[in-house]
């Protein structure tokens, strides 16, 4: 097998983070309370993120009143030992509020291997997109459900209500990251002691307790009896502490700190050889609501999941039903599968070739000869990958999809587990159909995919986001292999 480039964690860090840092919610019984009366002109917070107990970085939010309406602004700054390198990511989502609190434009930005912009201007229901890259610049229009309102008066609004143990309240929680959206439940769960980093000589201080559910993940936020926001546990081991500005800029990464690649694998009882056909594995500690473990090549019987490689030899003819092929044809913000340089591209590569199976092993060998393979934090869109030609295996992946779209073969983006050397890391790969789903790997050059290759979930970055409830809770017990 290949050298694994998987930093496919760390964006789904980003996106868990900057979901939880900028919020929404449409105007509903939350209207009850004015925005102009309980919110305050000017409000700036600093918390410091630590990740297992080292400091990693800080997260600033801020809140201003304009002539007419708001301002709020938050941003990330992190560095992390990846594969052995101190990587650097920094993240500054902003928005502009009417004073019914409902958005008027975003932008959100993220600086690191590469950079990307993603501005966005809403009229009614109608979001318009800019996407800015260091090769591209692209336009969409998306049509939403509804028009989105930050949650900026949730604590307000439960400080409102006394903060009473059981006050549970249900929204949904836009992400500019992925540009999807998703419920969030939250809940007071009564009034405990913590003690703070900044202040562990004064000892405990009293917090109300809030519960927040998110896509399956659990999230916990501590505040005091005026909202302020004094500690956030998030998912996978990121905790978000209150602190003064000059304490929370104040961080390095940690001499000797952990590769976040290598702590978040997850450790295997079996030492498998390359291009196995068949596994057969235990999974503990995963609560399977939610992820796509039985499917396929993939079936599970309790908590005993098999995996057989997909046998190409055997291929039937059967056609998706137009209906349910289009969403794996369709063309999305980051999978410009109707870009005509892409377009032309698969045109090329794919020449005058019509069977499916045909079709995907070209695009398929194109993108693993030429796309180097090296770690690349970034939210990975197409039309980028092909013009830098370099990426990891969310790059090969979105840019194959992209490809195969174009060349009008179904493919659709899984998300899950692949085996190197005793540990299981969490990795990306694509789809394709031609007969029946087969899962193919041009980042690790598996055509197809052998069955070390654990699915926990298919589709773009929204649904991804659902593999942050698995990181350092799933463990894996090899049984059987051939």
């Amino acid at each position: 097998m290949k050298k694994l480039v998987p930093p496919l964690i760390i964006l789904l860090w980003i996106i868990a983070m900057s979901a939880l840092l900028l919020r929404h919610m449409p105007g509903s019984h939350l209207d009850i309370i004015k925005a102009q009366s309980v919110l305050p002109d000017k409000k700036q917070r600093w918390m410091g993120i630590y990740l297992k107990g080292q400091k990693i970085g800080y997260a600033s939010n801020s809140l201003t009143r304009e002539t007419e309406g708001y301002s709020v602004a938050v941003e990330m700054h992190m560095k992390l030992n990846v594969m052995g390198a101190i990587q650097e990511v920094h993240t500054r989502a902003s928005a502009s509020l009417a004073p019914d609190l409902k958005i008027r434009s975003f932008r959100f930005a993220l600086k690191a291997a590469q950079d990307m912009e993603v501005e966005g201007k809403i009229r009614d229901k109608t979001l318009s997109l800019t996407i800015k890259t260091a090769n591209d610049l692209s336009s969409k229009e998306i049509k939403l459900h509804e028009a989105p309102q930050m949650n900026l008066s949730i604590i307000p609004y439960l400080i409102n209500k006394g903060l009473k143990k059981g006050t549970r309240l249900t929204f949904p929680v836009f992400d500019p990251v992925t540009l999807g959206t998703q419920k969030m439940t939250v809940e007071v769960m009564g009034k405990e002691q913590i003690t703070l980093n900044k202040n562990k000589a004064a000892g405990p201080e009293d917090a109300f307790k809030i519960k927040g559910e998110i896509n399956g993940m659990t999230l916990w936020m501590w505040i005091d009896e005026q909202g302020n926001e004094l500690k956030e546990e998030s998912p996978a081991g990121f905790t978000l502490i209150s602190e003064p500005m000059s304490e929370a800029v104040k961080f390095a990464p940690p001499s000797g700190s952990s590769d976040i690649i290598l702590q978040t694998s997850v450790p295997f009882n079996l030492d498998l050889p390359p291009d196995i056909s068949y596994l057969k594995v235990r999974l503990k500690g995963l609560d399977t609501d939610g992820f796509e473990l039985d499917g396929g090549r993939q079936t599970l019987k309790g908590d005993v999941l098999e995996i057989k490689k997909d046998a190409i030899s055997s291929l039937g003819n059967n056609i998706l039903p137009p209906a349910e092929a289009e969403q794996y044809l369709e063309e999305t913000p980051f999978i410009q599968s109707g870009n005509k340089d892409i377009i032309d591209l698969a045109k090329k590569i794919t020449g005058t070739e019509k069977a499916p199976l045909s079709k995907g092993l070209l695009l398929w060998e194109w993108t693993f000869k030429n796309i180097e393979k090296v770690p690349s934090i970034t939210i990975p869109s197409a039309l980028e990958v092909l013009k830098t030609r370099k990426g990891d295996c969310n790059e090969h992946t979105t840019l194959f999809t992209a490809l195969a779209r174009a060349a009008g073969l179904p493919a659709k983006m899984s998300a899950g587990l692949v085996y190197k050397d005793k540990r299981f890391y969490y990795h990306a790969w694509p789809e394709i159909f031609a007969g029946r789903w087969i899962a193919i790997d041009p980042t690790l050059g598996q055509f197809p995919a052998d069955a070390a290759h654990i699915r926990l979930i298919s589709g773009g970055l929204d649904r991804q986001a659902i593999l942050i409830r698995a990181i350092n809770n799933i463990s894996i017990e090899g049984i059987e292999y051939r």
